[in-house]
């Protein structure tokens, strides 16, 4: 079984901090104050926490924060460490490919995003900045093709989570040939009565 802390920080990772602190719920008491105060502490005032458990995550919030403030030298050394700390982190592998990308680093941009494309195929942003990059390149069919996926992982609600497993519930599908099958047989017994 993994560890139900291996899910909370896959939360965290894909900065799901509405469904972070729905899955702490979960958690016994003192564990769940401790990762409730994380959550609270990345949100109002990252500079403030120092649990280890949410390390990486402080990094890659800091290193936003320093992007928006035009430190982008600062921006990637904590990306770097981010990544140090978590090597499976893909929003600091997408920002420091954006790091690249600005600076017209595109083979290193594209490198980094496809580390973090094998670790989220299904983060859009990741799509859009890959759809930013191909354009730059000229590439219009990859473009496309990133716009399109980033649009439907950005329609498409994600599957809530099972809180005892932390997997996402599978909701069950019917196709739709067997819904008009089933319409087909009960009009027939309908209108077919002895």
């Amino acid at each position: 079984m993994a560890d139900p802390l291996d899910h909370f920080l896959a939360l965290l990772r894909r900065k799901d901090y509405g469904g972070a602190r729905a899955y702490a719920e979960g958690f016994p008491e003192g564990e769940k104050e401790r990762l409730l105060k994380g959550l609270d502490l990345l949100e109002r005032a990252p500079e403030a926490l120092e649990d280890p458990l949410f390390a990486a995550e402080k990094e890659v919030v800091l290193g936003v924060k320093a992007v928006r403030e035009g430190r982008r030298e600062e921006a990637e050394a904590r990306f770097q460490k981010a990544l140090t700390l978590d090597p499976l982190h893909h929003r600091a592998l997408t920002n420091l490919g954006s790091l690249h990308l600005e600076r017209g680093e595109e083979e290193a941009a594209l490198d980094l995003y496809g580390k973090a494309l094998r670790l989220a195929p299904d983060d859009p942003l990741l799509h859009e900045n890959l759809a930013a990059l191909y354009k730059r390149r000229g590439d219009l069919d990859k473009m496309v093709a990133h716009m399109k996926r980033a649009t439907r992982l950005r329609m498409t609600p994600p599957a809530p989570l099972d809180p005892l497993t932390g997997e996402r519930k599978r909701s069950i599908r019917i196709p739709l040939w067997a819904l008009f099958l089933l319409l087909a047989l009960l009009a027939y017994l309908f209108l077919y009565r002895p």
